[in-house]
């Protein structure tokens, strides 16, 4: 049956201000503009007069890692007049020894403490393995740095993962972080129930649709544990959800790929883990031409020869190749990789390129995901970039409106859970950019979280089009023309997936019941 929607203003993204006074929807797609299609025999739905766009298209992003940590871990920093509190560890100390003494630590029980922001402290680290075991009562403990690259872990953690001789302080950081993840969430997924999963799966999907999110692009996998059943679950939960799950799978493992693949409708591979070629600002390890303000310069995680075969032989085989890439020298390395394959491929952050880098990008156009919330959050109340690199460093930070302006379909992602899911702090990011004169207009910041997503896709999504998918979502705020302040705490109305409202997931078990009765879709 036919449904025309009526009395809103319809932003189709396909050009600045272009909009239509009504929708018309069927069997899950968009088959005209004509409000006249009430008058014969159409189901009518009126909008009420809000503004209506595409449904939002997230494109990078750690699903199971961010369904695990939202129902099973606590923030241990938040912004509080204008800075992080706690900033020091006694701070530190008090706030765990409170999440401790309300979820009843004892030895044998897990505490997974999340948005840890290391480069707001006092003492500028993680707290050790030690300080972790008295203040938690001997619990498991996982404390995550928001720059998603370095953590903790107390000493029943890493005995049970067998890793004291890693970490003997119970501190990761860069390479040695990222090469052993798979251990880490492997030992979180040990402890995933039916019940947190459930909890979980809802809240995530619950929080996506509240955004106008319809589609998230999932980076999932960790090629340094045997079986990676985290990614596998995954995969089946992805088939099933309410949401469009695009997958990721992170190996460079053909067996382990091979296992999701065949749930796959398009060849994609990479994202972070296996596929990192460096780190991150916020643990130092990021690799630069140039040192940090400490003396350090992070380093390359591959071998330039090695990681251009493996690059060649998935891109010789159709595959779409996502690889992360945040400081000069590793985006310089991977560059002139992808300029000598076939086909058309991702970068993930960006972040800070050489001139040269933006040249290349600028003539090849990549997909290049990006997150500036990020930066709009360290410029505000992290101060981190401040801390750890020069004004030359801060000054190359990835140039927006030059990108754009050439073609490159820049993406909007989170990140998640490294931040929240939330697309317009990241929107917001790019309206107020660090650099002002690389700042996105508001038509700009939006067609990176939806029309440039379906593009990088290859799917008709992102832009309200005939023929297209029908996915949108109401707001009372013209998100093309209003003050960048005004994204602040915003959410959708009314979020519509393929022509349908979307319902929110209750959260208990019939959560689960409901998923597995669900027919499988393509991912």
């Amino acid at each position: 049956m036919r449904t025309v929607f009526t009395n809103g203003i319809f932003h189709t993204m396909e050009q600045e201000g272009d909009t239509r006074s009504a929708l018309v929807v069927e069997d899950g797609r968009i088959v005209g503009f004509d409000p006249a299609a009430a008058e014969n025999g159409a189901r009518s739905v009126d909008l009420q007069g809000r503004h209506v766009f595409p449904a939002l298209i997230d494109a990078h992003l750690h699903m199971m890692e961010s369904i695990a940590l939202i129902s099973m871990g606590e923030a241990m920093c938040s912004f509080e007049d204008g800075r992080v509190e706690p900033h020091n560890l006694t701070g530190v100390e008090a706030r765990v020894r409170e999440i401790a003494t309300r979820e009843g630590a004892r030895p044998g029980s897990m505490l997974i403490l999340s948005n840890y922001v290391s480069a707001a402290m006092d003492e500028g680290r993680l707290p050790n393995r030690w300080e972790l075991d008295a203040w938690a009562n001997g619990a498991d403990v996982w404390v995550l740095n928001i720059d998603g690259h370095s953590s903790s872990c107390s000493s029943s953690m890493l005995e049970a993962l067998g890793m004291e001789e890693l970490a003997p302080e119970g501190i990761f950081a860069g390479e040695a972080h990222d090469a052993n993840l798979g251990k880490l969430t492997g030992y979180l997924a040990s402890h995933v129930t039916p019940t947190v999963l459930a909890r979980g799966v809802a809240h995530f999907c619950n929080e996506c649709a509240s955004y106008g999110i319809g589609t998230v692009c999932a980076l999932e996998g960790n090629d340094d544990v045997e079986r990676d059943p985290m990614t596998e679950l995954s995969a089946f939960l992805a088939r099933r959800m309410p949401l469009d799950v695009r997958l990721f799978p992170q190996y460079m493992d053909e067996t382990k790929l091979d296992r999701v693949a065949k749930a796959m409708a398009q060849p994609r591979v990479g994202g972070c883990m296996k596929w990192e070629t460096d780190g991150s600002v916020g643990s130092r390890t990021a690799a630069f031409s140039r040192p940090y303000r400490d003396g350090n310069q992070g380093s390359l995680y591959f071998e330039t020869e090695e990681l251009a075969a493996t690059v060649s032989s998935f891109a010789e085989r159709g595959y779409m190749v996502s690889a992360h890439a945040i400081g000069d020298a590793a985006i310089d390395q991977l560059v002139g990789i992808l300029d000598g394959v076939p086909g058309r491929h991702r970068i993930d952050h960006f972040e800070f390129p050489s001139a040269e880098a933006v040249a290349w990008a600028c003539e090849h156009r990549p997909f290049i995901t990006v997150q500036p919330g990020y930066a709009w959050i360290d410029q505000r109340f992290l101060h981190g970039y401040e801390r750890f690199l020069d004004a030359k460093q801060i000054a190359s930070q990835v140039p927006l409106a030059t990108l754009a302006a050439a073609g490159v379909p820049l993406c909007g992602s989170s990140d998640s859970p490294v931040q929240s899911v939330d697309p317009f702090l990241q929107v917001r990011g790019m309206r107020e950019f660090c650099l002002p004169e690389q700042s996105l207009s508001g038509f700009e910041a939006l067609r990176t979280y939806t029309a440039n997503g379906g593009e990088m896709l290859g799917e008709k999504k992102g832009v309200l089009r005939e023929g297209w998918e029908a996915s949108f979502f109401t707001c009372d705020v013209d998100l093309e023309t209003c003050p960048p302040s005004d994204l602040e705490g915003l959410r959708a109305q009314e979020t519509w997936l393929h022509g349908k409202k979307y319902q929110p997931l209750s959260g208990t078990w019939g959560t689960l019941a409901k998923l597995l009765v669900t027919p499988p879709r393509m991912i």
